[in-house]
């Protein structure tokens, strides 16, 4: 499925009767969602983790098809935007900012947008837990785990290389693989290699000789 009509389905119904109140002059919901979903597309690039898109978009419309505020919108928008990105795989540099501003010199029922890659705090969605009860959080999708102070999740032990292994979500499942690590990767007692393997919600992760409880993040 196209990820324009992804993006469409996580806003259907809950947003049918806001739009009316929003948009006049036969502008709809649908047209902004493909607009966010072909921008990102178009931003795609790759990162040392995979791959990755922006994480901010900006649409603007005519005044003449404005008729509410349009902030409810945009931020259902980019909740939908940022499950989506999960699913897809897309590795986030920060939170999901999308506005929706009117201006005069964009014709009635057109929509122009711009999509850029701002840096950010992203909220935690799993953690690595020890022995001794020492949390590291995962925040980003996509996080290179290693000793290199440049790790997204950064482990301070001598038997952790500096890039050992990759985590991230993708259509609804998450994943592990190692990255070439000298003491290795297992998930629940099995090696892992470069292909990345899925991991259970609640999983054993070893890292080298050093064993962590991965699950989800307690905040």
């Amino acid at each position: 499925m196209k990820l324009a009509r992804q993006l469409e389905r996580r806003l259907e119904g809950a947003l049918d009767q806001l739009a009316g109140k929003i948009f006049r002059g036969g502008l709809h919901v649908s047209e902004l969602a493909a607009r966010v979903a072909r921008e990102a597309e178009l931003a795609e690039f790759r990162t040392p983790a995979g791959p990755a898109t922006a994480n901010r978009f900006t649409l603007v419309i005519n005044p003449q098809n404005l008729e509410g505020d349009p902030a409810p919108l945009a931020r259902r928008l980019q909740i939908a935007f940022t499950e989506l990105a999960a699913e897809r795989g897309w590795r986030l540099e920060g939170p999901v900012t999308i506005d929706v501003l009117a201006d005069p010199e964009v014709p009635v029922g057109s929509v122009s947008s711009t999509a850029t890659v701002s840096s950010g705090p992203v909220p935690c969605w799993a953690q690595l837990a020890d022995s001794k009860g020492h949390i590291v959080q995962i925040s980003h999708n996509r996080s290179v785990i290693g000793r290199s102070p440049n790790s997204d999740v950064v482990l301070d032990q001598p038997e952790v290389s500096r890039t050992h292994a990759l985590v991230y979500r993708q259509d609804t499942q998450t994943f592990i693989a190692d990255l070439g690590s000298s003491n290795g990767t297992w998930v629940d007692g099995q090696r892992v290699g470069p292909d990345p393997v899925p991991v259970n919600t609640i999983a054993t992760v070893n890292l080298g000789s050093h064993r962590f409880r991965f699950g989800p993040c307690q905040n």
